[in-house]
């Protein structure tokens, strides 16, 4: 019979999931040990095994809760308004939380991305996929929007997808590594002229 976890085992597990995302996004993947992440989340070392089998494992679980807090999901799923008021409310989405962390911490996708693949080919497969997910998912939009006429680019939507994420990701880069929101703003104005 399976064992069901009571109200007190699954709070722990989510103190410990968000002092990952918090630990990881603040301190980075290697510089975060499993010590510094019971200790942010107030629970005993032992108490972690019960929850996840590494830190690796808890790092992908962390880049599932980040990819939902980016909006990675609203892309494809049901929403509100046209496909071009998605994607510029992606976007606004994007460069709000850009402009409300990524000076001081960057974004986690790309903090890891440029910190794991010598180190965990797993987490590092996890950023990878979320990053190409981001891309599929935009350029779905895009495709949506150019077939409503609300975009006449010529560029190919997996083309101006990919140039979006990178530039985001790259403008996330450059505002931590900066300590300065200019990246991102300037982001958001390149991105609006290629939205034709």
């Amino acid at each position: 019979m399976a064992r069901t976890k009571n109200a007190a085992s699954l709070d722990t597990r989510q103190r410990i999931l968000d002092a990952a995302l918090d630990q990881f996004h603040l301190r980075g993947y290697n510089g975060t040990s499993v010590q510094d992440l019971v200790d942010a989340a107030g629970a005993p070392k032992g108490t972690f095994y019960n929850h996840f089998a590494s830190k690796q494992d808890l790092a992908v679980e962390a880049l599932r809760v980040y990819s939902g807090i980016i909006g990675l999901d609203a892309l494809a799923g049901p929403t509100v308004g046209s496909p071009r008021e998605r994607i510029e409310g992606h976007l606004a989405h994007i460069v709000g939380l850009g402009l409300a962390v990524f000076a001081e911490r960057g974004c986690l996708l790309a903090n890891l991305a440029g910190e794991v693949p010598a180190h965990s080919e797993v987490v590092a497969s996890a950023v990878g996929a979320y990053l190409d997910d981001w891309v599929t998912k935009l350029a779905g939009l895009i495709d949506e929007a150019k077939a409503a006429g609300e975009l006449t680019t010529g560029m190919a939507s997996t083309d101006l997808a990919e140039l979006i994420v990178d530039a985001f990701e790259g403008g996330a880069v450059k505002a931590k590594a900066t300590c300065s929101t200019e990246p991102i703003l300037r982001f958001q104005r390149t991105v609006a002229q290629l939205l034709r």
